[in-house]
């Protein structure tokens, strides 16, 4: 999971480099930048199969897209719920 996010920041700094580099209202740190849907599907398509089914059917509730951070903050919860089923169930 941590790659995955580590890959999802490099998505956030191709953003800041390519999106406008002159505005300086964006932010500085990619983990402030937000995560858009096509870095997220792009995100979902670099998943191992055992994983890309259960984050394609995540979906943000609100119409902002939620920050790099909370994103990662998401997976590591989904991460450890679905690691804390599996050793319940063993």
């Amino acid at each position: 999971m941590e790659r995955g996010i580590q890959y999802l920041r490099e998505l956030a700094m191709q953003e800041m480099v390519y999106y406008d580099p002159d505005n300086a209202q964006l932010p500085t740190d990619p983990d402030e930048v937000q995560c858009t849907r096509p870095m997220w599907r792009k995100f979902v398509r670099s998943a191992p199969s055992s994983y890309a089914n259960s984050l394609a059917v995540i979906d943000w509730k609100s119409e902002e897209a939620p920050t790099v951070d909370e994103v990662a903050g998401r997976l590591r919860q989904c991460e450890e719920s679905l690691s804390s089923s599996l050793v319940s169930a063993v």
